[in-house]
């Protein structure tokens, strides 16, 4: 199922982009934001759809909280700490685990796709780049009325917009 999967190809290409990694785990860091969800939201925009704000799974939320944010929380733990050889290697499989759980988490997201509407597609980067920022801001749950209390996050979102639109993407 996961092997043909378009969005995690989209996903591992994006992220592969050293801007958009960088201002992922920005947003991750800094406001707690997802980053699959953030690539969700860029590649449905590449896909001609709209990420409804209120879209929230709870198989996704279960997968994430039960798995994939205690895998995270135990490598980012024992990255502090590691010293011997021996926790490189739990360091280093931790670092495999949480990539699968990842994987898995994006393949619930991609089984979401069809509930995001088809929006009429504008040729040009100029209608991606908007798409993409406006679905990021569904996937952090910014709206107009909250924008201006949330200080860099909005243009955090347009900087990841621009710079994933940019990202070469095959397939």
């Amino acid at each position: 199922m996961l092997d043909n999967n378009v969005f995690w190809n989209y996903a591992v290409q994006t992220y592969s982009t050293p801007e958009v990694a960088d201002l992922c785990l920005t947003l991750q860091n800094q406001y707690q934001l997802s980053v699959n969800d953030l690539l969700f939201g860029l590649w449905l925009a590449r896909e001609g759809k709209r990420l409804p704000q209120e879209l929230d799974d709870p198989s996704v939320r279960q997968w994430r909280g039960k798995m994939l944010e205690p895998l995270r929380k135990l490598r980012f733990d024992l990255r502090q700490s590691k010293q011997s050889e021996d926790e490189q290697h739990c360091y280093e499989a931790l670092k495999k685990a949480e990539l699968s759980a990842e994987k898995v988490e994006i393949g619930l997201l991609y089984d979401l796709r069809d509930l995001c509407p088809d929006v009429e597609r504008a040729d040009g980067a100029e209608a991606l780049t908007q798409l993409s920022y406006l679905n990021l801001c569904a996937a952090a749950k910014v709206t107009t009325k909250t924008a201006e209390n949330l200080g860099d996050l909005p243009a955090l979102l347009r900087q990841l917009s621009d710079k994933a639109a940019g990202a070469v993407v095959i397939g």
